[in-house]
């Protein structure tokens, strides 16, 4: 079970990787008016799990070194030649074998040459990106900062359609293949490396909560849909009104900013006239309409286009404000129902409660300056890893209690060379117990015996409870 979880992660990574690199490529490629990406996606992600599946063989395969990179490079080439067969150089989808015929003899326009170039680049990067997946380690770390960058890709690459390109570029169908394999992948990615038997609940809750969220995304874009002009418009038309009522208010001290700075200049103005000459003028007559009243005129001029160059700006700073405003909000419900369970674990155990730590994965999933404002611990031990993360905690509580009771902490001590020091502002504690087991845990990854974990901790808590020395006088 623990192989299935562990490729259920790394196929989550690979589906969410070729979709944020879609969504830049079809990007760049509606800005070079190009119609999207010249590959699709399907074509894309295959490249990309080929990769992976290709790296794993041949990174663990025995052999001459120099003959497996040979082996490589062939599959390498036939993988980006057979995805480029795939270019959507028409506009239909097709299958062209012999597409570097078409390129260089002449069949394909200006147009079809740089879908095939930039399908060249972006294959080759691909699968470049392919072979770093396994070897970077740390699957649960890359999903987050995969989805998080992806997100911001795909929000970008939407706004550019909607705004710029004005059509169709294939990203907004991929939004749930995005969203349910990083929440699948995610979840399973922190899913402990032993057979707890607390595993079993763990399928049906990650089913239920990613559907869940996928269905409720569904209906409201159904909604969307069918409801667009009464739901989406409404709202631009709302936030236009406030804006509108907001320049509307605005207006009466622009224009008296307005007069009061071309009464300014009129009154440089007379200022140098009086040093110059008199100019004949001619005997007074009646006004035209036209210059009855020229300053208020152009009073109104400047204003209005002062108005209008205030409309997106400020529109943007009260989006950015509500934005604040809400995010303060919900760092201060966050702050407030951590402190509540500070104490429970992060990491999924089989004893754990299945559907909260599926909440507090989904809520890791938002940025961390967008949490609350818990205080994060000094120390980092590994999640996940039943009997060693157990050991890490207990020397790191062993260190705390020490801290408090007036023990000065160096980095640079080794744990064996601390073990005096823990001694003596923790007396009757077995400290070289709780040493060695957190060198075998973390330099032997040697996971240890919960309960023998458990009656190392209740010494420790009875040793720090004694008066501190010193204190006994």
């Amino acid at each position: 079970m623990k192989r299935n979880y562990v490729a259920v992660s790394y196929g989550a990574l690979v589906i969410i990787e070729s979709i944020w690199w879609f969504s830049l490529i079809a990007m760049i490629g509606g800005m070079l008016g190009l119609g999207g990406s010249p590959l699709p996606w399907s074509s894309l992600v295959a490249l990309m799990g080929v990769g992976v599946v290709t790296a794993w063989l041949f990174g663990g395969a025995k052999g001459d070194s120099t003959t497996m990179a040979m082996y490589q490079a062939v599959v390498a080439l036939i993988a980006v030649y057979v995805a480029l067969a795939t270019a959507t150089v028409t506009d239909s989808w097709s299958f062209k074998i012999a597409w570097p015929i078409d390129t260089f003899g002449g069949t394909y326009g200006g147009e079809g040459v740089a879908d095939v170039l930039i399908g060249v680049i972006a294959a080759s990067w691909l699968w470049y990106r392919s072979q770093n997946i396994l070897a970077s380690g740390g699957i649960a770390r890359r999903l987050s900062t995969a989805f998080k960058l992806g997100t911001a890709f795909i929000a970008f690459g939407l706004l550019i359609e909607m705004s710029a390109i004005r059509s169709d570029i294939g990203i907004a169908s991929l939004l749930f293949p995005f969203f349910g394999s990083a929440l699948i992948g995610m979840a399973a990615s922190r899913l402990p490396q032993s057979g707890d038997t607390g595993q079993a609940s763990w399928p049906a809750v990650i089913a239920i909560s990613v559907g869940g969220i996928l269905g409720i995304g569904v209906v409201g874009a159904l909604l969307t849909g069918r409801y667009g002009n009464l739901g989406v418009r409404g709202a631009f038309n709302v936030w236009a009104a406030f804006i509108d009522a907001l320049l509307w208010i605005l207006r009466y001290p622009i224009e008296w900013i307005m007069t009061a700075l071309f009464n300014a200049i009129l009154w440089l103005q007379s200022l140098v006239n009086d040093e110059e000459e008199p100019i004949e003028r001619d005997a007074p007559g009646q006004f035209s309409e036209e210059l009855e009243n020229p300053a208020l005129e152009r009073v109104e001029s400047a204003s209005d286009f002062a108005v209008e160059a205030l409309r997106w700006p400020l529109s943007i700073l009260l989006l950015v404000v509500l934005f604040f405003v809400l995010v303060f909000a919900y760092k201060r419900y966050t702050s407030r129902s951590s402190s509540e369970d500070e104490d429970e674990r992060e990491s999924i155990r089989g004893d754990a409660d299945a559907r909260a730590d599926m909440m507090k994965l989904l809520s890791s999933l938002v940025p961390s300056w967008m949490r609350g404002g818990n205080n994060r611990s000094l120390w980092k031990w590994p999640e996940g890893d039943s009997g060693i993360s157990e050991a890490f905690l207990l020397y790191f509580d062993t260190l705390t209690h020490a801290i408090k009771r007036g023990m000065v902490f160096d980095p640079n001590v080794t744990p064996n060379e601390r073990v005096q020091a823990l001694a003596v502002f923790l007396p009757g504690a077995p400290i070289g117990a709780v040493t060695a087991r957190f060198n075998a845990a973390c330099y032997g990854a040697e996971p240890s015996d919960l309960a023998e974990i458990e009656g190392l901790r209740e010494k420790i808590e009875e040793a720090a409870k004694k008066p501190r020395p010193g204190d006994e006088d």
